[in-house]
């Protein structure tokens, strides 16, 4: 088996998802094994002189430490396949826009110079959204081209910069707390004055934005924002309440979203047709029904329109301690007879599986130890073709571990979080986005 450090980039359109799209086809090349990915940095775009003024998009890029029996020139060709595949097409233009860009950052510490491949890159020392990236996977990798750096490791190579968060780097190049080889973070806003762990903090538009904007920085890929409360004893709203309530928050985000470092995709939770309809005007990507897209009406708007949806498992809105699974009763069993029946119902209704986002409603309907059952088997769900979301998030349950309020059991939040960051889940619903973000990134270093 031979070491090799791929490197990836992407500054067109949505590019966490390219690199995400590169490292699962990667993942799938036979002979092939991904031992360690590091972090995404971001950087200024490397232009030519008299670029046009639309290449100036910033980069996000990683690498991959990988090993594998294969060639190199056997490996080049699957990797432009991938390229292709994602959509990149052949050009001949030096230094343009990228869907994605895959690049042999490595290969041991052989030198490789021909018509069709150059390893290690001639400017890999001056570029260091290239060899951040590879010192975070192989610091002790050698340098192997002649002259007075030769023999030099990777960390040694990187010293020279400094902070790899500051962005004083050569093209202000810096580490995020984004990953393409963990569960994407929700980040929660909650636009209410009464839930149960940040009712009324961000109830303006303003405070809202805000908050987006710190959850993005702190990790978040996507916003989640709800105007009702779930919360036992919680009031239900009506549709024009929740939406004054929602109306101008996804204003200010919408408006600003190019301000983001990472434009997130925007979800909506509400089981209200009409609000959703309204919000899809806003250009939101998921709507979350946590009713578990029960209302054919609610059906028949994601029919027509062309974003993700969310379904929860519950057994009432808002949530009742008295209406649960009776507790003699297998939850993951009850669930999974749910969602099975309910996704061949929204298939039926023109809503495809690869659309759906099931969440299996931790603390909804279920005792504690039925959501502790459901987290410890959550695997279990991945057979349903439907990507999987959990939210347990300072949620109820954790009470089998402290006696804290909701707003103190971070501490429990990210020792679950830290667990499903191994178990097949795509998205982890969280208050504290930070906590979770630099959590595990060590844990994926280790």
């Amino acid at each position: 088996m031979k070491t090799i450090i791929l490197g990836l980039g992407s500054n067109i359109g949505d590019r966490l998802s390219h690199l995400r799209n590169a490292y699962r086809a990667i993942n799938a090349i036979p002979d092939l094994i991904i031992k360690q990915t590091s972090p995404v940095y971001v950087s200024d775009a490397l232009l030519p002189i008299d670029a046009p003024t639309n290449w100036n998009m910033p980069y996000l890029n990683c690498a991959m430490r990988c090993e594998t029996t294969q060639q190199p020139h056997e490996l080049l060709s699957q990797l432009k396949n991938i390229e292709w595949g994602i959509g990149r097409k052949p050009e001949k233009r030096h230094w343009g826009p990228r869907i994605i860009d895959i690049d042999m950052l490595a290969w041991e510490e052989e030198v490789i110079s021909d018509a069709k491949l150059t390893v290690p890159h001639p400017d890999l020392l001056e570029r260091p959204f290239a060899l951040w990236p590879l010192a975070d996977v192989a610091p002790h990798w050698h340098f192997p081209l002649s002259g007075a750096l030769q023999g030099k490791t990777a960390a040694e190579l990187v010293e020279k910069w400094g902070s790899r968060f500051t962005g004083e780097a050569p093209f202000h190049t810096k580490q995020l707390f984004q990953r393409i080889d963990t569960p994407q973070l929700v980040g929660i806003i909650n636009v209410t004055p009464d839930s149960f762990s940040d009712g009324g903090t961000f109830f303006s538009a303003d405070s809202a934005y805000q908050q987006a904007r710190r959850l993005v920085d702190a990790g978040a890929d996507i916003i989640d924002i709800g105007a009702e409360s779930t919360a036992p004893n919680a009031k239900p709203l009506t549709p024009d309440t929740e939406w004054q309530r929602l109306q101008s928050v996804l204003d200010a985000i919408h408006s600003a979203r190019e301000h983001f470092i990472i434009q997130p995709k925007v979800s909506i939770d509400t089981y209200h047709a009409e609000v959703a309809e309204k919000a899809l005007k806003f250009g939101v990507d998921w709507i979350n029904d946590v009713t578990g897209l029960q209302d054919p009406a609610m059906r028949k708007v994601l029919a027509e329109a062309n974003v993700d949806c969310v379904m929860m498992h519950h057994l009432s809105i808002p949530a009742s301690r008295d209406h649960v699974i009776p507790p003699h009763q297998d939850a993951i069993k009850v669930v999974y007879a749910w969602a099975e029946k309910q996704l061949a119902l929204l298939e039926q209704d023109g809503i495809a599986r690869n659309r759906v986002i099931l969440d299996p409603g931790i603390g909804f309907g279920k005792v504690p130890e039925h959501s502790l059952a459901l987290i410890k088997h959550i695997n279990v769900f991945s057979d349903l073709g439907a990507r999987l979301l959990v939210g347990h998030s300072r949620k109820s349950f954790l009470s089998l571990f402290t006696n804290h309020p909701a707003y103190e059991r971070d501490i429990e939040t990210l020792a679950v979080s830290l667990f499903l960051s191994k178990q097949h889940v795509d998205y982890l619903r969280i208050h504290q986005v930070e906590l979770c973000a630099r959590a595990m990134k060590v844990a994926a270093a280790l």
